[in-house]
């Protein structure tokens, strides 16, 4: 491996990846949890690695990265070499765009309004719900099955550890409706995401109960709750009083005969 990009091993390999996400919106929630769960684990499906002045981690085809960094070209190699293909970062990058993502927030201590304090349409709230019907509604095609497998067995293994927290929406009967997760909780931020309906039940409301529901318990515990989402989804939270705070920015990895173009 390069001088410049260290697996994360060692006590100080650790203090510098901490540092460099420290106080750093989605990143330090994020990279916090990861670090907790999968630095020095031969196994873990996310990899943790440290830069001169950043913080990198790679799951799957996926990796986010944080800070500054020094040599793009040798990190695309990497990353190439590691089978990436997408990479959100905190800062511009020579690499191929993809998309902005905006991050959203709810300071904690603070609440949003509900339209009711119980759950909709006569549904019931789990709040330590079964993570595999959770995992199948997100994830039900079969060319998704190994994304769905990862995703079970690393949130277990959050949940587990007091790094996540999962609730969901169910009939009387047991049926899942609908599911939102704080799938990273680290260094005082909650970071939300994975918020979903079935198909038959969208658009009456069910969601737009539930994500609040969870931010203002989370945010009444002392928590800053944060959401990441595309242009798409901004409606949504601004409707429900979440605050925009941030932007952080997709990338495609480029093949070798691409390259990176100039900063």
């Amino acid at each position: 491996m390069s001088r410049g990009i260290r697996e994360v091993s060692t006590a100080a390999d650790r203090a510098a990846f901490a540092a460099a996400v420290a106080g750093k919106p989605f990143f330090g929630a994020l990279f916090g949890r990861d670090l907790a769960l999968w630095a020095g684990n031969a196994g873990a499906p996310t990899k943790l690695y440290t830069l001169p002045d950043a913080a990198l981690a790679i799951s799957g085809r996926s990796a986010q990265l944080c800070g500054a960094v020094q040599n793009w070209e040798e990190l695309v190699l990497f990353l190439q070499f590691a089978g990436v293909e997408k990479l959100t970062a905190d800062r511009p990058a020579p690499l191929p765009p993809m998309q902005t993502l905006h991050l959203y927030g709810l300071a904690a201590g603070q609440g949003l309004p509900l339209v009711s304090k119980e759950p909709p349409d006569g549904l019931r709230l789990q709040t330590a719900p079964a993570i595999g019907p959770v995992a199948d509604l997100l994830f039900p095609e079969p060319a998704r099955a190994a994304r769905r497998d990862a995703f079970y067995s690393e949130t277990c293994t959050a949940v587990a550890h007091g790094l996540a927290r999962v609730w969901t929406l169910e009939t009387p009967e047991g049926a899942l409706v609908s599911t939102v997760g704080a799938y990273a909780m680290a260094g005082g931020e909650a970071y939300m995401a994975c918020g979903e309906t079935i198909p038959t039940r969208r658009g009456q409301g069910i969601g737009g109960w539930l994500i609040p529901a969870l931010a203002n318990a989370l945010a009444a515990e002392g928590w800053q709750v944060r959401f990441l989402c595309a242009d798409n989804r901004r409606p949504f939270y601004e409707r429900h009083g979440f605050v925009h705070q941030d932007v952080c920015l997709q990338y495609r990895i480029p093949t070798n005969e691409e390259g990176i173009t100039e900063t």
